[in-house]
């Protein structure tokens, strides 16, 4: 029988992000940053490098530039220096992006990663954690090269809809918009690894401020170089590149399918060479786009148009100071002030908005646990389906803290709250008020309750029978059918014990 491809082969991947930084104007020319304008509205003659056009940079990247590479735990460099990367495409009118290479803006850095373990007990020290392999999960330091400004490329458009099924279309509002470059070492070793270092790093990016990194407005898209070695050799085996995955499906399915290619070759005999490569989503395959590709090809010189950036010390610091708690530091936080799983302070950490939101009800509340609850079954259904963020949402976090409240003290039932909850989130609103106008008050009168449990224990004599033999499941029939009678509305909790001390008798 034989071995599967992890057990012959290590896998190396290293990635290549992309992020579009939050500005309202492009790197290095006036031209509007939109998305979902006509093709070639957001065009400037500097974008296009027109005769007597100078690029003049956008002071507005380099505290950007900044945040990012203090968040990656990186160093920002004094002295920074753009260079031309020459190469001709159809999107690319100028001939040359302007980038940075051998002096980039940031260099180094690091992010650390949690990876579930699957059996044993987890390698790296921590605390407990919450997770599909029950808590036992290693932590992986990937480190970062660096990070590096450059502009985007236009957009090539290759639908027959639009065109012939020959022709491509090119649409140059992208062209010149300021972007990060973030590349990794290659420590990450499956495509797990990639995609969980993809959602940290995205997730970052978003804290502080530097990209809204929305992959379907292409904000942030990954290019991924893998190779495979034999188990146990050192030496890296020749890499592949596989260009602009713009999802985290993508990333997975690409490197997954890359390989296989490479693990077939291999098992052949054969040698894998360098190329760049594309992925087919339907087929699953990889495909060559074009053979070896290396930095010299590009024929990178010092952009004679544009003067070293020098950052100042001192701007560095303000930057710093002004950095808002990031998710690591977040999540354990979360853990140790509302005694939460590591699991459920991952999940609640996981974009800012959201963690905001969560803070200020348990505030208000004073139960970290119970918003916590209320949050990640009931709010995070709500966002997955209408599929935004929950600041889009009508919802207040003192309107969730007080609807908690309402259950707590017996006043609505968790049914009843649950048919309030859409109404908060779309219209906002007092969850009291809501309450009284639709008449959802909890039936407080033990008198009526303890009749509606006579009634159900005299129409269900059988069932009686059976929980005095010992069957007490039976108990949670006849308290649905209790509060069936009383329209939802009877405390659960008196409910319960009503009919046990009855049943009992």
């Amino acid at each position: 029988m034989s071995l599967h491809p992890r057990e012959r082969y290590e896998v190396v991947i290293g990635l290549e992000v992309h992020t579009h930084l939050r500005t309202q104007s492009k790197l290095f020319s006036p031209a509007p940053v939109r998305y979902g304008d006509e093709p070639n509205h957001d065009v400037h003659p500097i974008d296009l490098a027109l005769p007597g056009v100078l690029p003049v940079l956008n002071v507005a990247v380099i505290e950007l530039a900044i945040r990012l590479g203090l968040a990656i735990n990186g160093t920002v460099n004094r002295r920074s220096v753009f260079a031309r990367k020459n190469y001709f495409y159809p999107d690319l009118p100028k001939g040359y992006q302007i980038s940075q290479y051998e002096e980039p803006t940031v260099s180094g850095g690091w992010l650390e990663i949690e990876v579930p373990v699957a059996g044993g007990k987890a390698a790296s020290s921590g605390k407990a954690a919450s997770s599909a392999t029950r808590g036992e999960f290693e932590i992986k330091r990937i480190g970062i090269t660096r990070a590096h400004l450059e502009e985007d490329a236009g957009k090539s458009i290759h639908d027959p809809a639009l065109a012939g099924s020959d022709d491509t279309l090119v649409d140059l509002n992208r062209a010149g918009v300021p972007l990060l470059e973030i590349v990794s070492e290659p420590d990450l070793r499956s495509s797990g690894d990639a995609v969980t270092y993809l959602k940290k790093l995205r997730s970052i990016l978003r804290y502080v401020g530097v990209s809204d990194a929305d992959m379907e407005k292409g904000q942030f898209r990954c290019d991924a170089n893998v190779s495979l070695r034999p188990v146990g050799r050192e030496a890296f085996g020749t890499r592949t590149e596989i260009k602009n995955i713009n999802s985290f499906a993508m990333v997975e399915g690409a490197i997954e399918a890359e390989i296989t290619r490479q693990a077939e070759i291999l098992d052949d005999g054969g040698e894998v060479v360098q190329a760049t490569m594309g992925y087919d989503p339907v087929k699953r395959r990889t495909r060559v786009l074009r053979l070896k590709e290396n930095a010299d090809d590009y024929r990178y010189f010092d952009d004679p148009d544009l003067i070293p950036l020098l950052i100042e010390s001192e701007q560095v610091e303000r930057v710093r100071a002004a950095l808002p708690e990031l998710p690591d530091a977040k999540r354990a936080r979360f853990e140790d002030d509302y005694a939460l799983s590591r699991h459920d302070a991952e999940i609640l950490t996981s974009s800012r908005p959201l963690a905001a939101f969560f803070e200020e009800a348990a505030k208000i509340h004073g139960g970290g646990k119970k918003i916590a609850n209320w949050v990640l079954r009931d709010l995070l259904a709500l966002l997955k389906e209408r599929e935004v963020e929950v600041d889009a949402l009508a919802l207040e976090p003192g309107a969730l803290a007080a609807l908690v409240k309402l259950v707590d003290s017996g006043r609505l039932t968790a049914k009843s709250a649950r048919e309030i909850f859409p109404e908060l989130a779309d219209g906002g609103g007092d969850p009291e008020a809501i309450m009284q106008a639709r008449g959802l008050e909890a039936v407080q009168d033990t008198g009526l309750i303890e009749g509606a449990v006579d009634e159900v224990i005299a129409a269900n004599p059988k069932s009686v029978a059976s929980f005095r033999e010992g069957d007490k499941k039976v108990l949670n029939f006849m308290m649905g059918q209790v509060m069936k009678r009383t329209q939802g509305k009877a405390n659960a909790a008196e409910v319960k014990r009503l009919l046990e001390a009855k049943l009992a008798g």
